[in-house]
């Protein structure tokens, strides 16, 4: 098969490409080269061991061999003038390939575009690592058991329940990444849960009886966030991060870390130590990063408010948590979850009419799996020991079907309204009123400035 010519190298001894090749196969990274039609051309012992082909099936293949997951995005084997490699130079994305079995093997994969000596794309050389496999041991060949122990069914993970294929998905991509140390970057809506499944990523892992800890980003003022993760200046006081040791640090909203914390954080990531000031020694860190975001934080990225060297290693793993309105089949199944977790039967509500039902699956949920528990529970506690009726359920899902049919839809308009009657039901007291939607205080706030909504006081 075609061969890239060799690179004279001499001070390195490597004249040859068989030298090229002895080195590339004592890499723990997969590795191969494609032409630019995307023929594989090399492929190295690490990418026999993770893909399960042998390198004399892979050369000679398209690299389509490998199944790029669609749903990231990747079109592999379209070649290098279509996959948009040579476009961007290099890329580096998650995705799952497909093994020579056809069991999924979720990777973290590194492109560059090669060129030719007249500037025309030549080919790539692509490096892929399995996210999956723990440090320095074995690929475990039994599945990973997603659901608790004693969990009675298959739609349970760690709590999080659902049977949509958005939540099978989610399910499957956990359990994935579940037993690797790669940082995770969990992005969704305030209220989808992504801090369950943070905890989740945590109580399946290798790290399951070491601690979990949350630190918020959003919450606390520059100098009281620092001193928060990275202990005091004295030494006296310990840092979350020293307190997450060989357990997992959540960081909560990381895109409203300030331009310091990014710094101390970037060194973490990188220098596995973290230093005090006055301190002649470093202190060894060893914690998994998972982070949680409302937003994309890309553009963040290109205003320069989030450092991209930063992102990037965060974002190693992303993480899309689906709202509840992208898997609104699954509410029958949560609600039948919370009212079972809410009390023993005879003390608070032991079911739903089929028309409170109807009113909680067309109800569209802002506020997201947050918002319906507090709504049971406000529901639960009005019904008693009897059946959850509609005169039960909280005015913003009572009334949303009769809104709904009497004026042309309005998104903006709808939650500006269900934000306004919530702050008029608690006073504007707007730690209630967040509750109540089942967002944090800080969305609240951020939810009343988009909208133009102000206290009366406040006009």
């Amino acid at each position: 098969m075609p061969e890239f010519a060799p690179i004279p190298l001499p001070f390195l001894g490597l004249d040859s490409v068989e030298t090229l090749r002895r080195m590339a196969d004592a890499l723990p990274e997969g590795l191969f080269l494609t032409d630019r039609e995307g023929t594989v051309t090399f492929w190295n012992r690490a990418a026999e061991r993770i893909t399960g082909w042998p390198r004399s099936e892979a050369i000679g293949q398209r690299c389509s061999i490998l199944a790029g997951d669609a749903v990231n995005g990747c079109p592999c084997g379209a070649g290098l003038l279509s996959c948009g490699v040579a476009e961007r130079s290099r890329t580096s994305r998650c995705c799952t390939i497909r093994k020579r079995d056809g069991r999924p093997q979720l990777i973290v994969k590194n492109a560059v575009a090669l060129y030719a000596a007249d500037g025309l794309p030549a080919g790539t050389l692509e490096t892929f690592t399995d996210v999956t496999a723990p440090a320095a041991t074995e690929v475990p060949t039994e599945p990973v058991v997603l659901r608790d122990a004693g969990a009675p069914r298959g739609d349970d993970v760690c709590g999080l329940v659902g049977r949509h294929p958005s939540m099978r998905e989610l399910h499957r991509m956990i359990a994935l990444v579940a037993t690797s140390s790669a940082p995770v970057m969990l992005t969704g809506e305030s209220g989808a849960g992504k801090n369950r499944v943070a905890e989740a990523i945590h109580r399946l892992g290798d790290r399951a009886e070491r601690p979990l800890v949350r630190v918020s980003c959003a919450t606390l003022d520059p100098a009281a966030l620092d001193a928060e993760l990275f202990g005091g200046p004295d030494g006296r006081r310990r840092g979350r991060l020293e307190d997450a040791a060989g357990g997992t640090l959540v960081l909560d909203e990381v895109g409203d870390a300030p331009p310091a914390v990014q710094a101390k954080l970037l060194h973490v990531v990188e220098e596995r130590a973290l230093g005090r000031a006055g301190d002649a020694h470093r202190v060894v860190v060893d914690v998994r990063l998972l982070c949680t975001t409302h937003r994309d934080l890309r553009p963040l990225v290109q205003d320069g408010r989030l450092r991209a060297d930063l992102y990037f290693r965060l974002a190693a793993f992303p993480l899309h948590v689906p709202s509840l309105r992208e898997h609104a089949d699954d509410v029958p199944l949560l609600a039948e979850r919370f009212l079972a977790e809410l009390g023993p039967a005879g003390r608070v509500a032991r079911g739903l009419s089929p028309d409170a039902l109807r009113l909680l699956r067309a109800y569209p949920w802002p506020g997201n799996v947050r918002e319906l528990r507090n709504a049971l529970e406000y529901a639960a506690l009005r019904a008693g020991p009897g059946e959850i009726r509609p005169e039960h359920l909280p005015r913003d899902v009572l009334g949303f079907r009769a809104e709904r049919r009497a004026r042309p839809g309005d998104p903006e308009a709808d939650a500006r309204r269900a934000l306004v009657e919530a702050l008029e039901r608690t006073g504007w007291n707007r730690a209630r009123a967040a509750e109540l939607l089942g967002v944090s205080r800080v969305t609240l706030w951020k939810r009343m400035r988009r909208l133009g909504v102000a206290a009366p006081g406040e006009r």
